[in-house]
């Protein structure tokens, strides 16, 4: 799911978070993560940080903690199998050791 989603699943509205720049800088956002600055749902100090769009209230940051964000994990653009095979492609091409595992196969590569 995207951050949008992830905001409403969490029922987070955008109006109670802090105004953000439409599209952040890597070196903004990693500032941003680096003070930790509270869950935008518990208040236990984030671990993720990230910008959503919403058209009411402008860019808004949206920062989880680790639980948060595990509960809202984003929504790969690819299928799993097609993301793994290309990851695997890649791993190769650059001649690294790849180990994956996914609840339905387990460990992969050894």
């Amino acid at each position: 799911m995207n951050g949008e989603e992830a905001a409403r699943k969490l029922g987070i509205s955008p109006a109670s978070l802090s105004p953000a720049p439409p599209a952040p800088r890597f070196a903004e956002t990693w500032a941003r993560m680096q003070q930790e600055p509270p869950c935008s749902v518990c208040g236990q100090p984030s671990r993720t940080s990230g910008v959503i769009h919403e058209p009411a209230h402008g860019s808004r940051w949206f920062d989880r903690c680790r639980d948060c964000f595990l509960a809202t994990p984003p929504t790969l653009p690819v299928p799993l199998a097609r993301f793994l095979e290309e990851l695997r492609e890649a791993s190769a091409d650059a001649r690294l050791r790849l180990h994956t595992y996914t609840d339905e196969s387990g460990w992969e590569g050894e």
